[in-house]
């Protein structure tokens, strides 16, 4: 169940999506869902676990005390509020979102009543650690993938910021794809693949099952090593061991089929300077709640070596943002020029 309860300062909120590429951040003070039945309060710009008994109680307070509903989301217009403060109520119903209307001093009272409930606001680690708890394994699982890599940094943070556009990870993994299973093993520049014989996916399976029994906490700094395996449907991750991980992965090469060696290009892994007279753009949209390592932006980091030169890179008309490399500019989402 997703849900998001919040108050949101219309002024704060109207300006921010004039940047360019929309909101940076979000303001508002919420309570929503991180990820299945995880809950997380953000007060004041701090973060508060919420257990799940508590999130319910509270959701179900929010839905007696509505004043109406109707299907789809908050006004946009500020025509239509006619307040500077407001309350917005979003909970799924069925395939729908439901808007509840609700008086935005009420609200604000609930939501403080809530916080001085929480105790401590989560330090960084233990946010990350609590939005991303790890499953516990099935016995007959659906194993999917294996990654040992390097952690970038924030997923929420624009790469123009912090990182390199396309950042070597230098990441070795396993993986199943239409029923044939490959492994990657990465070693200096060279990418080494190899085919996996399918009589050997019990014996990892098996392995996998003794990694996962001391899982590894979410919380990465960036610039460090992080290892994970997902499986079923869904791919959930349980994250494991660093230096366990790399050795299965290398011990299944050692009993697969060598396929082909890979030389990277690193080139295509380049910086660029962000123009700092522009909002962060477009990957700014995924600031709305921690995707991954952060619920935060990041500082900015100091400015980046110039991009080297690149045929297939391409300067963005719009907003002069430069070294795109994909169909639309990383700083404001405008199209690749037909001719660019």
């Amino acid at each position: 169940m997703s849900v998001y309860i919040g108050l949101r300062d219309l002024a704060s909120f109207y300006a921010s999506l004039n940047m360019c590429g929309g909101t940076f951040e979000n303001l508002d003070t919420r309570l929503t869902t991180v990820k299945d039945d995880i809950y997380l309060l953000t007060f004041a710009g701090q973060d508060y676990a919420v257990s799940k008994e508590r999130a319910e109680q509270f959701i179900a307070e929010v839905i007696s005390k509505s004043t109406g509903s109707h299907p789809g989301s908050f006004p946009m217009k500020p025509a239509l509020s006619g307040s500077g403060t407001v309350a917005v109520v979003e909970i799924p119903d069925g395939d729908e979102k439901k808007h509840y209307d609700f008086d935005a001093d009420l609200l604000s009272q609930m939501l403080t009543a809530l916080k001085d409930e929480c105790g401590s606001p989560l330090d960084k680690r233990g946010l990350i650690n609590y939005c991303y708890p790890n499953p516990s394994l099935p016995e007959d699982f659906d194993l999917k993938t294996i990654y040992h890599q390097i952690y970038c940094g924030p997923d929420n943070t624009p790469a123009s910021v912090v990182r390199t556009v396309f950042p070597d990870t230098e990441t070795s993994h396993f993986w199943i794809l239409d029923d044939k299973a490959h492994v990657v093993i990465r070693e200096g520049n060279n990418e080494n693949k190899y085919n996996v014989p399918d009589d050997l996916i019990p014996e990892i399976k098996d392995k996998v099952r003794e990694l996962c029994k001391e899982p590894a906490e979410a919380y990465v700094d960036p610039g460090n090593w992080e290892s994970y395996i997902t499986f079923g449907k869904t791919k959930e991750r349980i994250f494991t061991d660093p230096d366990r991980t790399l050795e299965l992965l290398k011990d299944i090469a050692s009993k697969s089929v060598f396929e082909s060696t890979e030389q990277i290009d690193k080139n295509k892994y380049y910086s660029f300077n962000p123009n700092p007279n522009l909002g962060f753009g477009m990957m700014g949209f995924m600031n709305g709640f921690p995707m991954n390592q952060t619920a935060s932006p990041a500082p900015q980091a100091a400015p980046q070596p110039a991009a080297v030169s690149d045929p297939d890179s391409w300067d963005c008309i719009m907003c002069g943002g430069k070294g795109n490399r994909g169909k639309f500019c990383t700083e404001c989402g405008s199209p690749r020029p037909t001719n660019g």
